[in-house]
């Protein structure tokens, strides 16, 4: 008998030994404010080579700087910015992660971005135009993205032929569409040049094609200082489209 009340006493110990919250037992530390994240973000000379560095080595992490990752404790990078925009960085701590916005102003891209250069004028703004040098508005059709330079399609149209394309960089990057009846559609924009990608979001390529079709995401067939072909595969039927620009100022 004593051996059954000693085996129940036994076992109502477990229970109550394992009701206790685990969390009591194994407390984070303190979450450390963003304050007292000791880290910095310097432009060189104001142009978009960005140092960044980590003051407080005892305190790991990692930097977002919206176009990359780095864990190194100290790094320079390059970015295709002008403007002001923050670098984010990733602190691990006792009580979890914590994230540090550093503001940092560029006021020239003096260093190039493969690209993002072409595309912006150095970040300068760049207003992008069909190319319309042949005199037939070939400057868009259906095709293989690889045989754009055949110019076999001839839309016959100047519906769309005033419309502008402007890439710019101005922290963020933007781009504006302005239609033949000078209305504005204000966007941004993503290169992905190791896989010829262009991403615009929210301003539409200018033209009547694609009938809502259009993703938005584009190959890039040519890309240069003063010439582009995007490509787009149709999402919802066979074939695709390409378009054929020029900088208006090399075309006026």
């Amino acid at each position: 008998m004593k051996n059954i009340i000693l085996s129940i006493f036994i076992g109502l110990a477990a229970i109550f030994s394992a009701c206790n919250p685990i969390e009591d037992r194994y407390e984070l530390g303190a979450k450390l404010p963003a304050d007292q994240i000791n880290v910095t973000v310097t432009s060189i000379d104001g142009s978009n080579k960005l140092v960044l560095k980590n003051n407080d080595p005892s305190i790991g992490g990692s930097w977002d700087y919206k176009f990359g990752v780095s864990t190194k404790t100290i790094d320079t990078v390059v970015v295709p910015v002008v403007g002001t925009y923050d670098v984010t960085y990733i602190a691990t701590t006792d009580g979890g992660l914590v994230y540090k916005d550093v503001p940092v102003t560029i006021d020239e891209m003096s260093y190039p971005v493969p690209g993002y250069s072409e595309l912006t004028g150095n970040g300068a703004g760049k207003v992008w135009v069909y190319d319309t040098s042949d005199g037939l508005y070939s400057y868009l059709g259906p095709g293989d993205p690889a045989k754009w330079e055949s110019k076999w399609w001839n839309p016959n149209s100047q519906d769309y032929i005033n419309c502008e394309l402007t890439f710019a960089l101005d922290g963020a990057n933007t781009v504006y569409k302005l239609s033949n009846e000078g209305t504005e559609e204000v966007g941004s924009f993503l290169i992905d040049m190791p896989n010829n990608k262009l991403t615009i979001v929210n301003a539409h390529m200018p033209d009547w094609t694609f009938s809502g079709d259009e993703t938005g995401v584009y190959t890039i067939s040519v890309l240069t200082d003063t010439f582009m072909v995007l490509y787009q595969k149709r999402p919802n039927a066979g074939g695709g489209w390409f378009w054929r620009f020029v900088p208006k100022d090399l075309a006026e």
